[in-house]
C-alpha cells in the first residue's frame, strides 16, 4: 500500500483521483477525453496531507492519505507548469477561502445534458448555475482563474477533472510515497 510522504504534497498542487464512478468516466469518454477520463475527482493541496475539495454536500478539507489512498483509490499528483511559488500559495489560499460552499449537483446534470443534448444543455447550463456552488474541477480551475492563469481556455464551470491531466499545462509529481527514490 502506497504511504504518502507530506513532505513532497506541496502546496498549490492539484491531485486528481479515481474513485470509479462510471458516469463521470463515461461523460468524460463522450466527451473526447480518452484515457483521461479515469481522472472522475480532482482536488488542491494545502500542503502535506491536507487537501481541498468540492464534495457532496459541501466543499471541504481531508486528509487525502485517510480519504483516498488507503481506500485504494489511484491518485495523481500535478503541478502547473512554469507557477511560481507565490502564485501556488494564491491559488491555495483562495481554494481554501471556499472551504464549507454548497456542492453544485445541478450545474453537473446541466454540463451531463449539454455534452448529451448539445446547445439546449449549454443553455440550461448558463441559466441555473450558481457562482456560489461549485464542482470539483470548477473550484479547482476557479483558484487558477483567479490569479489570472486562463490555463484551459474556456468558462471554469465547463473544467472536467480529466482536463488537469494534461501535459501541456501540468507535470506530474512522481515518487510520493515515503519509500520513493527521493528518500534513499
Amino acid at each position: 500500500m502506497l504511504i504518502l510522504n507530506p513532505s513532497f504534497l506541496k502546496i498549490g498542487y492539484v491531485i486528481l483521483v479515481s474513485t470509479r464512478k462510471p458516469a463521470i468516466v463515461q461523460l468524460q469518454r463522450k466527451a473526447g477525453y480518452g484515457e483521461s477520463s479515469k481522472w472522475t475527482h480532482v482536488a488542491g493541496s494545502l500542503g502535506g496531507y491536507d487537501t481541498v475539495e468540492a464534495n457532496v454536500p459541501r466543499s471541504r478539507v481531508i486528509n487525502l492519505q485517510k480519504e483516498y489512498v488507503d481506500k485504494g483509490c489511484e491518485i495523481k499528483v500535478m503541478r502547473r507548469k512554469g507557477q511560481e511559488a507565490h502564485k501556488r500559495y494564491k491559488v491555495a489560499l483562495w481554494w481554501a477561502t471556499m472551504n464549507n460552499l454548497p456542492y453544485d449537483a445541478l450545474q453537473f446534470f446541466w454540463f451531463s445534458l449539454s455534452i448529451v443534448c448539445g446547445k439546449i444543455g449549454i443553455v440550461f447550463h448558463n441559466l441555473f448555475s450558481s457562482h456560489m456552488r461549485f464542482l470539483c474541477s470548477e473550484l479547482i480551475a476557479t483558484g487558477f482563474y483567479k490569479e489570472g492563469d486562463y490555463c484551459f481556455g474556456k468558462p471554469v464551470e465547463n473544467v472536467l477533472p480529466a482536463d488537469f491531466d494534461n501535459s501541456v499545462l501540468f507535470e506530474e509529481i512522481e515518487d510520493i510515497g515515503l519509500n520513493s527514490r527521493r528518500d534513499k
